[in-house]
């Protein structure tokens, strides 16, 4: 059975590492340089915290109370009621401009 090897882009040397040169200690994997990347995003743009009608939603939403429950569905009934009447709007604009 034949190993693995990968070429460094570094040092042009083959590694029988996959995701790390043996002889210069360069990260060749792309899923690691990936991940690295996705962490020092992470650090600069930390994710926003939820805002405060979206924490309401979700404890509406998971309630145990049924009436909160019920207060819940009425309120989405109505943003999509709303959001429809938006839609067919932008259609019937679009549909008139050509």
């Amino acid at each position: 059975m034949s190993k693995k090897k990968a070429l460094c882009m570094q040092c042009r040397e083959w590694s029988t590492n996959t995701k790390v040169c043996e002889h210069c200690g360069y990260i060749i994997s792309q899923e690691i340089k990936d991940d690295i990347k996705r962490e020092e995003e992470l650090k600069l743009n930390p994710p926003k915290p939820p805002s405060k009608l979206k924490k309401a939603m979700e404890y509406l939403r998971t309630s145990k109370n049924p009436l909160l429950k019920v207060l819940y569905y009425v309120l989405m009934g109505i943003w999509m009621f709303y959001a429809g009447i938006v839609m067919l709007i932008m259609y019937l604009a679009a549909s008139v401009v050509g």
